[in-house]
Formats: C-alpha cells, sequence, structure tokens
C-alpha cells in the first residue's frame, strides 16, 4: 500500500515580505499531479499524510484558506477514494483546522487537532491488505486530562504516554496489522535548517525510541527531509519549500510503500519550486553596470536572491539598482572587512570628538563608514570645500548657544 508523505506546508508564509500563496500553489499542484500520475500508472496511493503546520500562524491569511480549501476540492474531486490525514501542528489552531471536521471527515478527509479519539485508527484497505493509521497533533502540556494521566507536561512524557497507548490498543485490536503514525513532534537528534531553528531551538526534543513499533511515522515540525532513528521507520519528508536562505534548496515529498509489517521503501520526490533561493557574494560591479556577470544574472534573474556585497564602500541605492538585474532581490547586506588601519582606535576618536572640530569629526565618520583613512585622502577639492563651508555654516549657526 503506498502513501504520499509531506508537510510543514505553512500556508500565508511571508518571506522577506513576500507573500508566497503563488510559490505553494504551485507545490500543491505538483502533490495533485504526482497522485494523478501514479493512479495512471496502475500504481495509486492510498492515502496523502500532512503530519501538521499545515498554516503558517494560528490566523492564516483568507488568502491561504482559499488555497487550502480550493486544494481540497481538486484532491476530492480527483481521487474521491484518497484519504486524506491532516494533523495540527504548533503553527495551526487546532480550533479553526478543525472547522467542518465531521463533514470532512465523511469525504475521506481526516483531520486531527485533539486527543479525544487518539487510539482510534482509520482502517485503509487495499484488497487484502490491511494499514491502520494513527494521528497525533502537536501536543501541549494537559493534552490528556483524565486523572490518571493529567499531569504530564513534557514533550518526552506526553508522546512517550501516547504512543504507549496507541501501541496497546493496536495489539488488543489489530494484531498483525501495519500500523502508520502521522505526528507532530521534534525527534532528538536531527537536522534543522535555519527556518525553524527560532521556535526548534526552544522546543523539547523527543526521543525517537516513542516511535519504536509503527511500521511507519510520518512526521513534522522538521523541515529538513531526513530519516530519523536507525531503524528507518520514521521520516521527516520537511518543509516543500525553503522558507530561509539558510535552508536547503533541494526539498521533496516521500512515496512510501508498505509490505506487510517490514520496513516500508521510501523514495525522494523532488519539488519543483516556482522560484529557487540562492545567496549571491561579490563586488557590486558584479551585478549591476557595464561590467555585471551576464551570466549570473540570466541564470538567477528568477530566484528569490540574497546579495551580500563585498565592497569596502557603501553603495548608495544599491538595492533598487540591483533589483533591476535581480527583481527577486528579498536582502541585500554589506559584508564587513575590519582591519587595524579600517577603524580608529576608541582613543583617538574620543580625542576627535573631544576637538569639537565638526570637520574632523566629520573626516572620522567617513573613517568609519566606508573603510579608513585612504578614502579621507582621496576627496577632490570640491568635496573638501563642501565640508569646510559646512564646518562655517554650523560654527555660524551655533554661535552663542551653550553646550
Amino acid at each position: 500500500m503506498r502513501f504520499l508523505h509531506t508537510g510543514d506546508w505553512h500556508l500565508g508564509k511571508i518571506f522577506h515580505e513576500v507573500p508566497l500563496i503563488e510559490d505553494q500553489e504551485e507545490f500543491l499542484n505538483q502533490i495533485l499531479a504526482e497522485l494523478e500520475n501514479a493512479r495512471d500508472a496502475g500504481n495509486p496511493y492510498a492515502a496523502l499524510l500532512v503530519p501538521g503546520d499545515i498554516y503558517d500562524r494560528a490566523v492564516p491569511p483568507a488568502e491561504a484558506s482559499q488555497l487550502l480549501s480550493r486544494f481540497l476540492y481538486k484532491m476530492h474531486g480527483l481521487f474521491p477514494e484518497l484519504h486524506l490525514f491532516l494533523s495540527a501542528g504548533n503553527h495551526d489552531s487546532q480550533g479553526r483546522l478543525a472547522f467542518a471536521k465531521e463533514l470532512l471527515d465523511s469525504q475521506n478527509i481526516h483531520i486531527c487537532t485533539d486527543t479525544r479519539e487518539f487510539t482510534e485508527p482509520v482502517v485503509l484497505t487495499n484488497g487484502a491488505e490491511n494499514v491502520c493509521v494513527y494521528q497525533l497533533p502537536f501536543l501541549y502540556p494537559l493534552a490528556f486530562s483524565s486523572e490518571s494521566d493529567g499531569n504530564l507536561r513534557s514533550q518526552q512524557e506526553l508522546y512517550e504516554y501516547a504512543c504507549r497507548r496507541i501501541q496497546e490498543s493496536h495489539a488488543g485490536n489489530f494484531k498483525g496489522v501495519p500500523s502508520v503514525l502521522c505526528a507532530h513532534l521534534f525527534a532528538a537528534d536531527c537536522e534543522t535548517g535555519s527556518s525553524e531553528r527560532s521556535y526548534v531551538g526552544t522546543a523539547e526534543a523527543v526521543s525517537a525510541g516513542v516511535l519504536r513499533g509503527f511500521t511507519y511515522a510520518a512526521l513534522g515540525h522538521i523541515h529538513r527531509c531526513q530519516v530519523c532513528g536507525a531503524e528507518k521507520r520514521a521520516y521527516y519528508s520537511g518543509s516543500p519549500l525553503a522558507y530561509d536562505f539558510g535552508d536547503n534548496p533541494e526539498t521533496f515529498f516521500l512515496s512510501v510503500t508498505i509490505c506487510g509489517e517490514d520496513v516500508p521503501s521510501v523514495q525522494k520526490i523532488p519539488v519543483k519550486p516556482l522560484h529557487n533561493i540562492a545567496v549571491l557574494e561579490g563586488a557590486f560591479g558584479d551585478f549591476y553596470g557595464q561590467h555585471a556577470d551576464a551570466a549570473l544574472i540570466e541564470k538567477y534573474r528568477g530566484d528569490y536572491v540574497k546579495i551580500v556585497l563585498t565592497d569596502s564602500v557603501v553603495i548608495q541605492g544599491a538595492m533598487a539598482l540591483v533589483r533591476t538585474n535581480f527583481p527577486l532581490c528579498l536582502t541585500l547586506v554589506q559584508k564587513s572587512f575590519v582591519s587595524d588601519n579600517s577603524v580608529s582606535s576608541a582613543g583617538s576618536r574620543k580625542s576627535v570628538i573631544s576637538s569639537k572640530n565638526s570637520g574632523k569629526i566629520f573626516e572620522q565618520f567617513l573613517e568609519d563608514a566606508y573603510g579608513g583613512a585612504d578614502y579621507t585622502k582621496q576627496l577632490s577639492d570640491e568635496e573638501k570645500k563642501c565640508v569646510q563651508d559646512a564646518e562655517a555654516l554650523f560654527v555660524t549657526m551655533t554661535d552663542g548657544i551653550s553646550w
């Protein structure tokens, strides 16, 4: 039985002030295309597993909700027999994601936002083969509220308890039937990327050992595609898009084939983003002007780029100029070069400021801002006269003022 595993969609994500709705619609269309290709090849998927962070925030923008609505409509229309499992992540509002839950459940769209029925699986059947699918949302302290288990607070305690309960119930009711868990958690020892470090860094890691006993665990929360645990039965599909310039630009869906209780076969399906991401470093002249690198411009014109300038001087209006060749440049930074000659010592700077000589103070500013005393020596006579005129005007305007 085949499953398509993807997660951490973060619909409604804003990337450096740029909405990614079109980019996200593109990967959703690729999911539909993969499902269609598998069906037409005579080897269809039984279910689509999405373990959390459907939305990027608890109150998603209207465009994100509409995008998910269109996707569900298209998917159910094209593949009415396909089961879709959506589990709430830590970015999702459990109450909002649960809207129309009961109605959608009757259409094979299973939304899990709480722990009321976490030990009750959806049983999928393909001929003589059965697979039980269990869902767990992101678990907060006191997620289990009965008297016997209401004191569980840490992530390790919560998932340890939940997985043990599921496996005990499964052994009693479905012994010998493969089991799939769809869950949102931070498994210990996995590799994280830049886009999730801000919230994963303070999250509690859960031992991969709690997942032992499941035929396959489809995990969400970490944006990097990877196997979790030595048994190779638990995987993160990763996010289908890179959501930070520090993320791995290669992203995937996972095609999972379950054959009895053997170790599943897992294949990566590359996602082709609408826009790639790239970090480019070089002098300003490499990106703009008559000596700009034409091949570089052609290659990255349609990508989201971060440009790091290596010039020792600040280029005024650099972003606007660079965007004429790289229209999707989202951030531009100046790489700092600090040496003994480029920045004056604190003592000499204090001496200049104490002199109250505006001309010398201005020259000090130029040294600090543009890379050293050599720059001030390159001032033209006209520029030096401007500095002197400004100094004279300053003296005139402040004459008689007590500081």
